[in-house]
């Protein structure tokens, strides 16, 4: 390596989001689900990924509703993408958030009948509070308004009027699996309870909802998954999303082991041979699984390093990863960049026994967050 480029990379692991393959993937799930409209679902700062940035690139690609899990999300991107799109916030409203809802114009979705008498509370007297989602529990059994009190919303009289809905929703729990049978039968829930709602706008499908088809698509779709590049369901082949991140971590050094050695903490990994290996800078403080470390029994994963893939060998550790480049043919510098994630996003969720939304929203504050537009920065 010149001098002059060993001065010119730094040790910080850069994690680099595509904001050309976001948009794409978010016309993909459009062309998908039309007539239905994609709304965007941002949770978890937008799944890691920055939910201001991520948020202007998709109002900017036409997306005009999306859904946050809080309000103190809602409020961090309405300031980002202006007053005009619609904001529901899922875990509904809550005492203390009242003042974010109304100063943000953010949309709560009712969860239970408590959570509405609590709403209508909060805005008896105000002149022009936001409107409302109703979202019901047909199978989940996680937040959502069960079975039990959907004949009191359908009953009391003017409960409905004065909680002045524009949605009505659920969520399915195994839209990944297409062939699962609770699919279907939260989708005839779903239906029988909207039957008995308003005429409002409905919604069902999340990404792997979408590709469930039509019936599950009703008004309004909610993907989050997809628009960031992984795989909603068990048939991945049949979906069409582009990878949207990837972990680029410089090599800091590289060592030529001896046979015999052991590599990191535990020496979980004894050289079978002579070998040679790079340290880079990236480790599970930065979003990489501990569970991808490659031990004497098992090499989980690899990176790449140009075009060629070099294997993780011993314990991923807080800052460090270690890399055998025995048989990486290109010659290997310092600062040369190893990657991690893109297009191996969900292979390598599978290998750390977890899935892709935990990958991403656990990629470290640390790494240095680069956005680019089909491999230009900005």
């Amino acid at each position: 390596m010149r001098e002059t480029d060993a001065r010119s990379y730094s040790s910080r692991p850069v994690l680099t989001i595509n904001l050309s393959a976001i948009i794409e993937n978010y016309k993909s799930l459009s062309a998908l689900a039309a007539p239905a409209k994609v709304a965007a679902s941002l949770k978890a700062d937008a799944y890691g990924l920055g939910i201001v940035q991520i948020g202007r690139t998709l109002y900017g690609a036409g997306c005009r509703t999306f859904f946050v899990a809080h309000a103190g999300e809602g409020k961090i991107l309405r300031g980002a993408i202006g007053n005009q799109p619609n904001i529901y916030v899922l875990s509904g409203p809550s005492p203390q958030d009242t003042a974010l809802f109304f100063g943000s114009t953010l949309k709560p979705v009712i969860n239970s009948l408590t959570q509405a008498r609590d709403w209508l509370k909060s805005i008896d007297g105000v002149k022009r509070p936001p409107r409302t989602a109703l979202h019901f529990d047909t199978g989940m059994n996680r937040l959502g308004i069960p079975n039990s009190e959907t004949e009191v919303f359908v009953k009391e009289d003017g409960l409905l009027d004065a909680l002045n809905i524009d949605l009505v929703m659920s969520h399915l729990a195994c839209a990944s699996m297409p062939d699962h049978p609770l699919n279907k039968q939260q989708l005839n829930t779903f239906k029988r309870t909207a039957a008995q709602m308003p005429m409002v706008n409905l919604s069902l499908a999340n990404t792997g909802g979408v590709y469930l088809g039509k019936p599950y698509h009703f008004k309004l779709v909610r993907p989050g998954i997809g628009l960031f590049g992984g795989s909603a369901t068990n048939q991945p082949k049949k979906e069409n999303v582009r990878p949207v991140v990837e972990i680029h971590a410089p090599v800091l050094q590289i060592k030529n082991i001896k046979k015999g050695e052991t590599l990191g903490y535990d020496a979980l990994f004894t050289a079978k041979t002579d070998m040679k290996i790079a340290i880079v800078s990236a480790g599970y403080a930065d979003g990489l699984p501990i569970s991808l470390s490659g031990t004497d029994k098992a090499i989980i994963t690899h990176a790449r390093i140009g075009k060629e893939n070099a294997p993780v060998v011993g314990r991923i550790s807080m800052d460090y990863t270690i890399l055998d480049i025995t048989n990486v043919k290109k010659y290997v510098e310092r600062g040369e960049k190893a990657v991690f994630l893109g297009q191996n996003l969900d292979a390598q969720a599978a290998e750390a026994q977890t899935i892709n939304y935990e990958i991403l929203t656990h990629l470290g504050q640390r790494c240095k967050r680069v956005y680019i537009r089909d491999g230009n920065g900005k």
